[in-house]
């Protein structure tokens, strides 16, 4: 498995992501998104609160 397969092979809480992003020394990088292993790359406009079927709440990165 890649080290990108690793890292994203679960789920993370808000805390988490924001914690590896504080790893980051330039904190002014534009955030990207991607889901096909980095190949096409999209950035990150907006973010949501959404609630799934059962009312659960859960983050959602708009591009």
């Amino acid at each position: 498995m890649t080290i990108q397969g690793e890292w994203g092979a679960k789920e993370k809480s808000i805390s988490q992501v924001i914690e590896e992003l504080k790893t980051f020394e330039d904190q002014e990088m534009i955030v990207m998104i991607s889901d096909d292993c980095g190949e096409t790359l999209k950035p990150v406009k907006l973010l949501g609160k959404e609630f799934d079927k059962n009312d659960k709440a859960y983050c959602t990165l708009f591009i």
